[in-house]
């Protein structure tokens, strides 16, 4: 779809980024990116509207379908896309925003006169949206006897999921974490240490008039709270004085300790968040190597570096395996496997995932995963580490990796994590670990992000 510059309504925006992303299927961050860096919106707020529109449809996509099948006389199946998720629009803006009844009303009619649809069709919606409106006080809900569907519906996420976490969870944790995977997470910063101490950041952000305290857990963590603006305006950003990533996050790779003088391969490089960390953790004075399968990442991990006023790593682009098959066994001291996963742990930040990940991913996944472990596994020296990572709250991918991973190569063993959780994240340590060997975060108990990881120490 060809977009155009020039003043645009940011409602037929968020529209047409539905549209798209319905049919397609595309991450939906990187959709919104291409969309808002094309499209020249008034200011800042509409970029803000868009962005929480589309991504505030998708994170509750289950519970307005089910919303407009129980108000409408024509089943959402037969609804066209356009007017489907006009529809969705509309009534996440009816029941999720502050956004007045009226102009929401008012606003979904104009996008659809703009786009030309019929009256009677203009007429259709109007009939319902207002319908919604006036039963905001008495919603039907999905039947509480079904659990299953309950969730499903009342939380939008998928039944084969819901069907998962139930064998794990009683009712009311899983309700929880559920609610918890819906809600919109406070921007986090990590400090560049190389630049700025925590404690002078957060003054440096407190004379901007924001709100921030340091994060519980992360030493280098600080969270900004009701900040709705973009990221990059704010003060200190382009000195490189701080990057985005939540605590749970930086913790990985503060588990990893890189010291200044090692070799350190971070195997899935990705955009550098990770990457960056290890530099700064090592006083810019490690010897880092970084490889990610897609080129346009590592064109933005360059950026981070750059900005971050970082030592540019030793860039390779493609597979890490074959990548990896140029370099001599036991080369590096510490390699950090940030393993490609489902991201069940991100999906407050990334909704999309609820609706783009299949039960045939968790086959296919934790293949792919040990795959990469065993294959990184000759290339870190004896006394040396690898840490293994996930972004997913599944034990297919996790312990089940680990274990398989172990029983097949003996000379690996689990290292204690408890010890080092205690020096970064002092008393909380004990919400972060499992089994001691197992750093482990929930959206619903910790407020972070679900993240998994392990520490392998090779013996021989």
């Amino acid at each position: 779809m060809e977009l155009k510059r020039g003043h645009v309504n940011p409602r037929s925006l968020a529209l047409k980024t539905l549209l798209i992303w319905e049919k397609k299927k595309p991450p939906l961050d990187e959709l919104l990116s291409e969309i808002l860096t094309k499209e020249a919106l008034r200011d800042e707020r509409d970029r803000a509207l868009v962005n929480n529109l589309v991504l505030g449809v998708v994170r509750h996509l289950g519970y307005l379908d089910f919303i407009i099948n129980r108000y409408s006389q024509i089943s959402l199946n037969r609804i066209d896309a356009e007017v489907r998720n006009a529809l969705r629009l509309g009534i996440f803006q009816l029941l999720f925003t502050r956004i007045p009844d009226r102009v929401a009303l008012a606003e979904t009619l104009k996008i659809l006169l703009q786009r030309g649809r019929a009256k009677w069709v203009r007429g259709f919606v109007n009939a319902l949206l207002h319908r919604v409106s006036s039963a905001k006080s008495s919603l039907p809900e999905p039947p509480k006897a079904y659990p299953t569907l309950y969730l499903s519906v009342k939380y939008s996420f998928p039944q084969w999921l819901i069907l998962k976490w139930q064998k794990r969870w009683s009712v009311e944790e899983l309700e929880a974490l559920l609610k918890a995977a819906n809600e919109i997470p406070p921007l986090v910063v990590r400090t560049n240490i190389t630049k700025i101490s925590r404690d002078a950041l957060l003054k440096y952000l407190q004379e901007e008039r924001l709100s921030v305290k340091p994060c519980p857990y992360s030493p280098v963590g600080i969270i900004i709270e009701g900040f709705r603006g973009r990221v990059t305006d704010l003060r200190g950003f382009k000195e490189g004085f701080f990057s985005v990533q939540d605590s749970a996050s930086q913790l990985v790779s503060l588990l990893l300790q890189p010291r200044p003088g090692e070799r350190v391969l971070d195997a899935c490089a990705g955009l550098g968040g990770k990457t960056t960390h290890i530099a700064e953790i090592a006083g810019n004075k490690v010897l880092l190597y970084a490889v990610e399968l897609y080129p346009r990442r590592l064109e933005l991990l360059k950026e981070n570096f750059n900005r971050l006023n970082l030592t540019l790593p030793s860039i390779f682009t493609g597979d890490v395996l074959e990548v990896l098959s140029g370099f001599k066994k036991e080369y590096f001291d510490r390699i950090l496997l940030d393993a490609p996963c489902t991201g069940t742990g991100i999906i407050r930040r990334h909704p999309d995932i609820k609706w783009t990940r299949t039960e045939k991913d968790l086959e296919k996944l934790p293949q792919k995963q040990l795959a990469l472990l065993e294959g990184v596994a000759p290339y870190v020296k004896k006394g040396g580490v690898i840490l293994y990572a996930t972004c997913s709250l599944e034990q297919e991918e996790n312990e089940d990796v680990v274990a398989r991973f172990l029983e097949a190569n003996p000379s690996f063993k689990l290292l204690k994590i408890k010890p080092l959780l205690c020096q970064l994240s002092g008393d909380r340590a004990e919400d972060l670990v499992e089994n001691q060997y197992y750093f482990r975060t929930y959206p619903h108990k910790v407020g972070l992000d679900g993240f998994f990881s392990v520490v392998l120490e090779r013996l021989a």
